[in-house]
């Protein structure tokens, strides 16, 4: 499997016996960890379950969108700043502070975030 894969909170499998796909959802972290499982019986269920995910996916980036855009008009961030800060939270490598990021202290915060690419 995917490395990857296997790092989401989810996953979708076939269930040979019922001829359906199986999405299971992972919430929290261990002890109180919980999964839960939604069968998706047809090909028409799957186009329903894609379009919802697809349509929630855009609207979440228009409201990240949007907040980017009143952090810089009226907190004053600088944008460039603001996505460093924001691909250096989502670099899990990262150990620069996103205050340094946005305050412009680490110009090059986002090169010294990901792991150097030897040839």
């Amino acid at each position: 499997m995917d490395p990857v894969a296997e790092q989401m909170p989810f996953h979708v499998v076939f269930d040979h016996e019922r001829g359906q796909l199986v999405l299971m959802k992972t919430f929290g972290v261990q002890p109180r960890q919980r999964v839960t499982s939604e069968l998706i019986p047809s090909a028409e269920a799957a186009a329903v379950e894609i379009a919802a995910n697809r349509h929630e996916a855009r609207m979440r980036a228009q409201l990240a969108d949007a907040i980017a855009e009143a952090a810089a008009r009226f907190l004053g961030v600088d944008p460039q700043r603001l996505e460093a800060a924001v691909a250096a939270l989502s670099d899990s490598a990262s150990a620069v502070p996103i205050g340094s990021i946005l305050r412009g202290e680490h110009a090059d915060a986002r090169l010294r975030s990901r792991p150097l690419m030897r040839p």
